[in-house]
C-alpha cells in the first residue's frame, strides 16, 4: 500500500462541485470559536499537556505531532494511514512561520523507531520541534479547520447516488450550523478522516466522516447524539475487522469517550 498525502487530496476540489447549494460561510469561524475548538482537540489529543505535543503510540510506526497528533512516516514505512504533518509544514511556511532548517529539509521523520525517538527526546531537533509546535497552535487549528471545510466535496465524489449524495450534504450541514456540530465536524475529520481514502479501510469497511454521515439514524430527534452514536458505531466495526484487534480493542475506550463530546455526554 502506498501512503497517503493530505495534499492529493485537495488537488481535485476545483473540479468537484457539491450537488446542493451549501453556503460555505457557515463554514467560517472567528478566533474565538477556532481556539475553543483547538483547546478541544488539545485536550482530546494530549490531555492537555504540552509533554504529548511529541508522541509515539504504542502499536504504531510513526510519530504523532501537535495538537492535532498529525502522522509523519519515517522513510520506507508503509501505512494505511493519512500522513498530515508534512502538509502541517507546507502550511505553516505559507503563513510565514519560521521553520527550523533542519525541518524544512527532512521529508521523512529522522527517527526510524519509537526507541530511536524516545532516545533522541533531549536532542536540539526535538528541543526545535517541541518548540515550533508549542508556538503555532493558532496555525494548527487554522489547518485542522481548513482540512474539514474541503472534506464534503471529496466526500460527494465517493458517492454515486444523486439521493445519498443529497443526504450527506443535508446532515453535514446540518451540524456546521451549530457550535457543537461545527466542533464535531472539525475534530473527527482530523481524528479518523474523511472517509475517502480507500487504504483506510478493513474489509473494505471505512470509519471516516463520510461512513458516520451515512450511518446515522435520525429517529432520535437528536443530530448529536446520533452523530456521537454513529461515530461509536463505525470505530467499534474498525476494531471488530481489524488486523492488529488485540491493539485497537485497548484504544476503542477513549475513543468512544472522545466521540462522547460530540453530543455533550461524555
Amino acid at each position: 500500500m502506498k501512503r497517503i498525502n493530505y495534499l492529493l487530496f485537495i488537488l481535485i476540489l476545483s473540479c468537484i462541485k457539491p450537488p446542493l447549494a451549501f453556503a460555505k460561510d457557515i463554514l467560517e469561524l472567528q478566533a474565538a470559536q477556532l481556539q475553543s475548538i483547538g483547546e478541544k482537540i488539545y485536550h482530546n489529543e494530549t490531555g492537555s499537556n504540552p509533554e504529548h505535543l511529541i508522541a509515539w503510540n504504542n502499536g504504531e510506526a510513526f510519530a504523532s505531532l501537535g495538537l492535532g497528533h498529525f502522522i509523519w512516516f519515517p522513510k520506507d514505512i508503509e501505512s494505511p494511514f493519512t500522513e498530515t504533518f508534512p502538509s502541517l509544514l507546507q502550511y505553516l511556511q505559507a503563513q510565514n512561520v519560521a521553520i527550523p532548517a533542519w525541518l524544512r529539509q527532512q521529508q521523512y521523520c529522522p527517527w526510524q523507531t519509537k526507541q530511536n525517538f524516545m532516545d533522541a527526546k533531549n536532542s536540539n531537533e526535538m528541543q526545535e520541534l517541541r518548540s515550533l509546535l508549542a508556538s503555532t497552535f493558532e496555525h494548527q487549528v487554522a489547518f485542522i479547520h481548513q482540512r474539514m471545510q474541503r472534506s464534503l466535496p471529496l466526500m460527494l465524489a465517493e458517492v454515486d447516488n444523486p439521493e445519498t449524495q443529497g443526504l450527506v450534504t443535508k446532515r453535514f450541514q446540518a451540524l456546521a450550523t451549530t457550535e457543537l456540530g461545527m466542533y464535531s465536524l472539525v475534530d473527527y475529520v482530523n481524528f479518523k478522516g474523511e472517509g475517502i481514502a480507500l487504504t483506510e479501510r478493513y474489509n473494505n469497511q471505512g470509519w471516516g466522516l463520510l461512513q458516520v454521515l451515512l450511518n446515522m439514524q435520525l429517529d432520535t430527534q437528536n443530530q448529536h447524539l446520533a452523530f456521537t452514536q454513529a461515530c461509536v458505531a463505525m470505530l467499534t466495526r474498525r476494531v471488530k475487522n481489524s488486523p492488529q484487534k488485540q491493539v485497537e480493542q485497548n484504544w476503542l475506550l477513549g475513543w468512544r469517550k472522545r466521540c462522547g463530546t460530540y453530543s455533550n455526554i461524555g
